[in-house]
């Protein structure tokens, strides 16, 4: 299994800091071949409380670069995982230093860039604003296609997702073949907060060929007014409902899934941190139960392994073969 959102390196940039391993020892575990073999690993960055509060007082200082922050937290993951096939994210741009450090980024290893978090930043918005991209992060996300990163639609506010199709287009009419997709998203009109997809914002991503990782983080799974109360049941019959939702705009052929796993956080948000559908420990069994119910085995392989792979994980490797070369 491929699971498209994992904050696996912002988890092992806050283990460096407290010089505590122990939950990458636990969570390397599950990653092996009858598990999951596959992820996007993501460096998350917030508003400075936010990260305070939740990851550790020391996870953003204006001294350190968010590309010293990458490079170390990579070369932590990837001790703790060599034989997982990792793609490498960061969500939220709001603190990297322009083009410049997007490029040495870049080169380190990052694969694919979520331009916004919930918060305003210089380049764009998450849903506590309503501004789109600005000047700065057209700028930016140009430069990311060019590079041949992927552009992660997950968490833009509508009038982001809107300029960044409408830029997407514009690099496609040039001949570029734009990775496009969101990463761990789900459907609006079957769990109505702001950070789901409507069905317009959908069917824009079908237009470019964008992928959804579809992902079991219940809140953004079942509705509020009957979250607390959630049987299993309910979560894992509404979570195949936003499966079929979903496949039904895109197509089957470009559904992924996510888990959004944030167990590592439980000490700041307990609540926030048990709301996981699946547990991870065996997640690839659990979800694969789950899709039965509704899917042949071949359609289960395209959603929890193949439609990833293909066009994600082989398209940035042929970009890194390419870039490569090129040294």
């Amino acid at each position: 299994m491929i699971d498209t959102h994992y904050d696996l390196l912002s988890i092992a940039y806050v283990a460096y800091l407290k010089n505590d391993y122990s939950y990458l020892k636990e969570i390397s575990k599950y990653f092996n071949k009858d598990n999951v073999t596959g992820v996007i690993a993501n460096l998350y960055f917030m508003s400075i409380e936010e990260m305070q509060n939740e990851l550790h007082p020391n996870y953003y200082r204006e001294e350190i670069s968010v590309l010293e922050m990458f490079v170390k937290a990579k070369e932590i993951l990837d001790k703790f995982l060599p034989n997982t096939e990792i793609l490498y994210s960061i969500e939220g741009a709001d603190y990297i230093r322009g083009c410049s450090e997007l490029e040495q980024l870049y080169s380190e290893g990052l694969n694919s860039l979520i331009i916004a978090w919930n918060t305003k930043s210089k380049y764009a918005s998450g849903n506590r604003s309503n501004q789109g991209l600005t000047k700065e992060g057209k700028e930016l996300l140009s430069k990311a296609i060019d590079l041949g990163m992927c552009v992660d639609f997950s968490h833009a506010n509508k009038e982001t997702f809107t300029d960044m199709i409408q830029l997407v287009k514009e690099k496609k009419n040039e001949g570029i073949d734009v990775i496009t997709f969101a990463s761990h998203s789900n459907s609006r009109s079957l769990c109505g907060v702001s950070r789901n997809l409507t069905d317009e914002q959908l069917e824009m991503l079908s237009e470019i060929g964008g992928l959804v990782g579809v992902f079991s983080n219940r809140n953004f799974v079942v509705s509020e007014n009957e979250r607390k109360n959630a049987s299993f049941y309910l979560k894992e019959n509404m979570y195949l409902k936003h499966i079929e939702h979903i496949k039904k705009i895109i197509g089957e052929d470009n559904i992924m899934l996510a888990t959004d796993d944030m167990n590592f956080c439980k000490e700041a948000d307990k609540e926030y941190g048990e709301v996981a559908i699946y547990d991870y420990r065996d997640l690839k069994k659990l979800v694969s139960q789950t899709l039965s119910k509704n899917y042949t085995n071949g359609v289960i392989d395209k959603f929890i392994y193949s439609n990833a792979y293909e066009k994600i994980f082989k398209k940035i490797k042929k970009n890194i073969s390419i870039r490569n070369k090129k040294r």
